[in-house]
């Protein structure tokens, strides 16, 4: 009996030990200095119920599958940003709208709708199409094609493919998450992409997660622009993400950024 009593208490502190954290709110308050350019963010979501975390604070499953509303605010030096929107998920169908103004510091400014509509032929794989609506300019259909293959209960490599409705632009993102046991993980995510007028380009991205808690960044494009940083969470709510980038091309580029993020 007592050695029966020793092995169900180690599989409850084990369970406890790995349970994941739950959020309905992620905000984020960020800056950005980038040769005297600065950026100012702020962004917002609300779910309508709790969204389990993979391990690390930061990282959920690839398709979002709660419904949510969110909001954000970009301002830097010569134009600012805000957004509004929302996605509400029934059954096997996704329907979202998200609203955009486009403020120049010169006097022009854009409005931008968009409405979309998808269907999840089952819970890993997505089908949805965004209409775009941007003011004097021409309404554009987007197609994305979303894919989880779950590796086990924690690892998956998420695909996506997006076109547009004449198939002028064309991309692919992969993103691969592997729990590597003893409290790490690992995060190498990779976009492509090729647009007819402007031609192709790529960014590859990892984060090292030292704890689900504390980690180390880095992305590298074409262009040779690079980043790196390190992001820490001070508890389960308060988190401080920090990074330096630059182009190998051209060292007197900077950019300094710095972001916090509130979860609850």
């Amino acid at each position: 009996m007592k050695k029966l009593a020793v092995i169900i208490s180690s599989i409850l502190l084990s369970s406890a030990a790995t349970a994941a954290d739950n959020y309905q709110s992620i905000s984020h308050l960020g800056y950005k200095d980038t040769d005297g350019n600065d950026t100012v963010s702020v962004d917002s979501t609300y779910y309508f119920s709790p969204k389990a975390t993979l391990g690390p604070y930061d990282q959920f499953e690839y398709i979002n599958k709660q419904t949510n509303v969110y909001g954000s605010y970009i301002d830097n030096d010569s134009s600012d940003v805000a957004t509004i929107g929302g996605e509400y998920f029934v059954e096997n169908f996704v329907v979202g709208a998200k609203y955009s103004n486009h403020d120049s510091d010169f006097g022009s400014s854009t409005d931008e709708i968009n409405v979309s509509a998808g269907y999840f032929f089952n819970p890993n794989l997505l089908l949805k199409a965004t209409f775009i609506d941007v003011e004097d300019a021409d309404n554009v259909f987007m197609f994305d094609l979303a894919y989880n293959h779950q590796l086990n209960s924690t690892d998956y490599i998420g695909f996506t493919l997006t076109s547009d409705d004449e198939f002028d632009y064309r991309a692919v993102n992969a993103k691969y998450f592997m729990d590597l046991k003893q409290g790490n993980y690992l995060t190498v995510e990779g976009t492509i992409s090729d647009t007819d007028d402007s031609g192709s380009s790529w960014e590859l991205g990892s984060n090292y997660y030292f704890t689900k808690a504390t980690s180390a960044f880095v992305t590298f494009n074409k262009n040779d622009d690079y980043t790196f940083g390190a992001q820490h969470f001070f508890n389960k709510n308060v988190g401080l993400k920090a990074g330096y980038g630059n182009n190998w091309d051209d060292s007197g580029y900077d950019a300094y950024f710095a972001n916090v993020s509130l979860q609850f």
